[in-house]
Parts: structure tokens; sequence; C-alpha cells
């Protein structure tokens, strides 16, 4: 782990180089695919000067925390691509497995034969089936299958023609990748026009650039010999990695006859732009392919006249195939489509950052309100992640209009309960109301934007609950204020003294650190429609669940939660709104003595809102909030069937709404 209180997400991928081969692309193009609260924490180590791709990257929009060529001070994990692990501090490492080819295997092995507990993706379904021995021998977890994304959803096919087929064909010019069966494909058919992208200084090893160099001469000899010259639209291999939509336009046909690829980026790009592939059979992207709806699918033959034979035939089949099944394929694979919802999983367990899990014990209610810093709810969300026990899922709770609720969704790739209303003191209650009663976990654990979790919370909490038998756990708390931490005195009391009246002075129990069984809460009513008075959604829980018959446990051996103290901490809002008018009113818990209490001859609470509060918890005034939760992402806004969500202007700066008392 990363030191500090509360560690904080910071993932870096190490890449070999930024050659212009298909795992540098891929490695560019699954950062970019990350969320951006992950993406802005991520680094790319490059362990080499050889940077071809870096600069039309750059130039194309490609950005996150860092690019550099020396060793990250202080990363929360590692994702491999061919990279070194040598003389680097221990950090959760997870691998991205390219290569299907015995050059490939032989590597992994002999570079990561020791390696132990490691997370895995391959980019296609054989390539992990081709490591499944080794990782095994490893004893390394799969995170599944994550293809290469691709950046285009378009349309650029170019209009069928009895005298002319465009086929596209894109790679380094070696014997393997099929090369040498292009100038004997034109040769069968005058009609062929190959727009071959190779040829350029693509970087690498030398004895790669000069094997490549050799290809080059003998490939352009013999399309010399064919007579095929002037059907070769021959370009540059030196491209902007993001964008393929203007090399495929009018192109009928993509071309990708390797002996093999592990997935075969090119392909998937040309079916996101709508332009039907023919590939051969030991290609991982032939698991987005269905012969005849948007490519065909042909075996490698070692003689390139022969191989060329079988890609004449298919790629006369696969030019009449429609540009939309095309599309409709790759639609999972386009971060312009459905990308990050289908891998985002994989990635986020890659990158040590996951919010979900697939089996959940835990629902966890992350809130913040419209006017408070993102860069918090961040931290919040990145204590989260850390969490050493996995078993929990994530909504997201937003006080404030649909619009700006569904960008932070976006942000985080969660679910959304949004107010829909201009954010108020009053709303937060509502929030967490609708969370528990939609909630579909053994546990409920409200956390708010101020609020961080050390790693061991939940492992904690969920086991203190499993042998207590309890229903609600809190433990102590650390303050954070002014970027120093210091051991919070409040809570100060014994937990026993909660409920021995209906003082809400005796509320010994911090939100922040609560995690409650889900089944309690909703039999003693949940949270208030609308928090009223100081103790804002808390206290009338919890004595409602006191009255019920639930079981609390506090555990005073650790103070697993951070509380953030910042200048717009929710006490002045609701002294303000609920407590004594005059300025000689008591101080609060947050900023007074252990001696200290609002019920001090200082000042007293308002009698109304104090009354308000105290009548809110009792059982008979719960609303019902039973019966099933809508089976939709976003939660409906409504406050009842009858009821609104109100506004009180009674103070200028109620937009400022810090999470709990």
């Amino acid at each position: 782990m990363r030191a500090g209180l509360v560690p904080q997400i910071a993932p870096c991928f190490i890449s070999h180089n930024l050659a212009l081969g298909g795992a540098q692309i891929a490695v560019l193009r699954m950062i970019r695919a990350l969320p951006d609260w992950v993406r802005e924490r991520t680094s790319l180590y490059v362990q080499a000067d050889d940077m071809p791709l870096l600069e039309p990257a750059v130039k194309a929009g490609f950005t996150c925390k860092t690019i550099t060529t020396k060793p990250i001070d202080d990363p929360s994990c590692y994702v491999l691509s061919y990279g070194n692990l040598a003389g680097l501090p221990d950090r959760p490492t997870s691998l991205l497995l390219h290569s299907w080819d015995d050059e490939g295997w032989r590597f992994i092995n002999r570079a990561y034969g020791d390696a132990r507990g490691w997370r895995v993706a391959g980019v296609s379904q054989q390539v992990l089936k081709r490591f499944q021995p080794w990782i095994a021998d490893g004893g390394h977890e799969v995170a599944g299958v994550l293809p290469p994304p691709v950046t285009e959803f378009a349309r650029v096919k170019g209009r069928q023609g009895k005298n002319r087929i465009v086929v596209a064909w894109m790679g380094r010019p070696l014997e393997q990748k099929g090369l040498f069966s292009l100038p004997y494909l034109m040769k069968l058919d005058p009609r062929i026009v190959v727009r071959c992208f190779t040829g350029a200084i693509t970087g690498g090893h030398p004895y790669t650039r000069r094997v490549q160099t050799e290809a080059m001469e003998k490939f352009l000899a013999l399309c010399d010999k064919l007579k095929v010259r002037h059907q070769l639209d021959l370009r540059p291999l030196d491209f902007d990695p993001f964008n393929y939509q203007e090399r495929l336009r009018g192109c009928h046909v993509l071309l990708g006859n390797s002996r093999r690829e592990g997935f075969l980026l090119t392909a998937a790009e040309a079916l996101s732009c709508g332009v039907p592939v023919v590939v051969t059979r030991d290609c991982g992207v032939t698991e987005f392919i269905t012969e005849g709806v948007n490519g065909c699918v042909i075996d490698w033959n070692e003689d390139p006249r022969k191989l060329a034979k079988k890609c004449l035939a298919a790629i006369e089949r696969a030019a009449k195939l429609k540009a939309g099944d095309a599309l409709t394929s790759a639609q999972s694979l386009s971060t312009a489509a459905t990308y990050q919802d289908v891998y985002g999983d994989v990635l986020a367990k890659l990158t040590h950052t996951s919010l979900q899990s697939a089996a959940p014990r835990v629902t966890v209610g992350l809130r913040i309100h419209k006017g408070m810093r993102i860069d918090h709810l961040d931290q919040a969300a990145s204590s989260l992640a850390s969490q050493t026990y996995r078993n929990f899922k994530t909504v997201l709770l937003v006080d404030g209009p649909w619009e700006y609720g569904e960008q932070l969704a976006a942000r985080y790739d969660l679910p959304l309960i949004c107010t829909g209303e201009e954010p108020d003191i009053t709303h937060c209650s509502w929030l967490h109301r609708q969370a528990v009663a939609q909630c579909d976990t053994e546990f409920y654990k409200p956390l708010d934007y101020d609020d961080q979790l050390l790693p061991t919370y939940l492992e904690r909490a969920i086991a203190m609950l499993d042998s207590q038998q309890a229903d609600v756990y809190g433990c102590l708390l650390t303050s954070l204020e002014n970027d120093q931490f210091s051991a919070r005195w409040w809570p100060n009391k014994p937990i026993q003294t909660m409920f021995a009246s209906r003082n809400s002075d005796l509320n010994q129990l911090p939100h922040s650190s609560v995690l409650m069984r889900t089944s309690a809460a909703i039999k003693a009513g949940n949270y208030n429609e609308r928090a009223v008075g100081l103790g804002a959604d808390d206290y009338q829980l919890w004595y409602r669940l006191y009255q019920t018959g639930a079981k609390f446990f506090r555990d005073d051996d650790v103070r697993n939660v951070v509380y953030r103290i910042h200048e717009k901490n929710s006490l002045k809002i609701r002294k303000a709104r609920y407590g004594a008018a005059s300025a000689s009113a008591a101080p609060s818990p947050v900023e007074s003595s252990p001696a200290a209490s609002f019920t001090s001859k200082a000042g007293k609470l308002i009698t109304g809102a104090a009354a308000a509060s105290l009548l809110l918890a009792t059982p008979a005034m719960a609303s019902d909030v039973g019966g099933k939760p809508p089976d939709r992402k976003h939660a409906a806004p409504s406050a009842g069937p009858d009821k609104k969500i109100q506004r009180t202007d009674s103070n200028p700066d109620d937009t400022l709404i810090p999470p709990h008392s």
C-alpha cells in the first residue's frame, strides 16, 4: 500500500515503448476509456525513448496525469503491457495479454514466470486460453476479456461499383502479416485497389526495423514484377492512433490476412466505420465477426499465391455486405458507443478502482450536492475503491439539477439518484431514504463527499456486524482540517447513554461511520423524507431503530473514517436556520470542548425546530417505503405522490450544504 492515512488511487500503466504497434495503441485507448476521475490520476510510464506514437497521440487529445520515461514515485498499482517491474517498489499488479503467437508466449513466461497473484486480462478469449497454464501456475486472477477499444462510430464504406474494389490493408511490412499475398491478389483481379498503410519507420528493435525495410523492398519489387504497382495505393503508417475514419473512407473491405493476431485492432476499427472485414481464423477479432453478415473468415496459407485466392473470394462476398451490420457488430468495442458500459468493470478491476462487485453484500450511497468541490468527491470514491473488502456496490446520490447529476454519474460510471432540485440542507435525508428503499443488499453505508474510509473499514464493519449479531455499526473518527489529521474527540460519551432521553445531544453515533442492516432500517421507517433540525438525518433514524429493537455496536478500538472539516461545514448553516437567533448561541459539538453542549446556558435551540426533529423520531410518523425499486438506472426525483421537496430561503448561503451535522 502507498504511504499515508488514506491511500489514494494512482494507477500506473507501464509500456515497453510507444512505437506504432497494436499493443501500444491499445494501452493509449484503454487509458482514454477510463472514467475521468481515474484517468486524471493515471500515469503512463514508458520504459524506452522509442516513442513515435506519442506526438500524434497528444495532438489527437490524449491526456492523463503524466507521461514519463522515469519510474513513477507513488503509484497505487501497476498495469503492465510488456513492461518491466525490476527495481520498482512492490504494488498490486495487473497484466494485459496481447499476443497469441509463440514469440509473445515465450516472452510472458520468461519475463513474468515468477509472478504470483496478479490480475490478468486478455485482448481476446483465445489469448486467455493460450495463457491458461501460466495463469493457473501463478495463481493469477482473471479480470476478463478486454479488447482494445475503437474510437470511431461512423459510416464511411464506399459505394459499390462494378469496376473498382478498394481494399484497406494496415500493418507492419512483415511476411507473417500477409504482405506478400497482396501483389498476387491485385494480379488476380484488376478491379482490386489496395490502400496499403505500411512502409514507415514504425519504431521498435533495430533488428525489427531492418527486417521491415528488407521486406518492404522485396514487396515493391514483387509488385513491379507482376506489373500491379498502379493498383497499389501506398501510404505511411505514422498516423493519429485515434482516427481511422478518414483512412477508411471509400473503402469497400478491410483485409486482415495475418498468420495470427491476438486481436487485430484494424479490423475492429473498420467495423466501427461500417466497413466489412476479411480476416484469418487465428485472429481474436473473429469473436465479433458473423460470417456473411459483417465479414468473412478465411484460413491462413503459407503460400502467398494460395492465400491471395482465398482472400479474393472472401473480398468479393464481403464487399456486398451492408455497412449497418458492420456498425452494429462493433457497438461494444467503440468508445463512442457502449465500450465503457460493456468493459468498464474489467478496466476497473485492472486498475484496482472498481466501485461495483458481482455479488455485493453492501450498497454504498455516495452523496454530494451541487456547489461542492469535486476533488473531495474523487477522494471519497478513491477511499471506497481502496477497500480491502470487495463485496459492495455504489450508487451516486446528488442534490442538484438532473443535468449536473448525470454529468457526475458519467464521471464515475455509477447509477444515479438525483433530487432534480437546487440543493438545500433538507434534501440529504430524502436521497438516503430513496437509496435505502431501493437497496437490494444486506447492508447500506452512507458516504458523503467530505468523508474518507480507511482501507479496512468495510472489512472490519462487516466482521463486527456478523460476530456481534448487530444491526448498526459505527466507529470513531479522525478529523482532517487544513491538511492536518487529528483524533476527533467526539463521540466522547458511552453509546449506552444514547437513548437515555430524547436529548439529541446524546447522539454518540456519527453518521459518517455508520453501516446498517437494510432490513432493520426499512422496518424502522428508513430516513426522514426531509431533514429537519440540527439532528439532520441521523438521530431520528437511530431512535426509530432503537424503538424497533435494533442492536447498536460502536467500535471504539478503531478510527476508520476521516471526516473533513472545512469552511462550509453544515453546523454553521443548520444553526443559522434552526438554532438560537442571537449571537450568543451555544457552540456546536464540532467546534466546542467536550464539556460544551447545545443545551448550555449560552443559548437554546429554537423550540419549534427541536420539537419537529423529535416528532419525526416516532415510527408512526415514518412514511411507507416498501415495494419494489424502479427497474432503471436513474431514480425518479419524486418525494411522494402529493409532496414536493421544498426550498427554504431563510439562509442566503443554503446552496453550500455539507452532508451531516
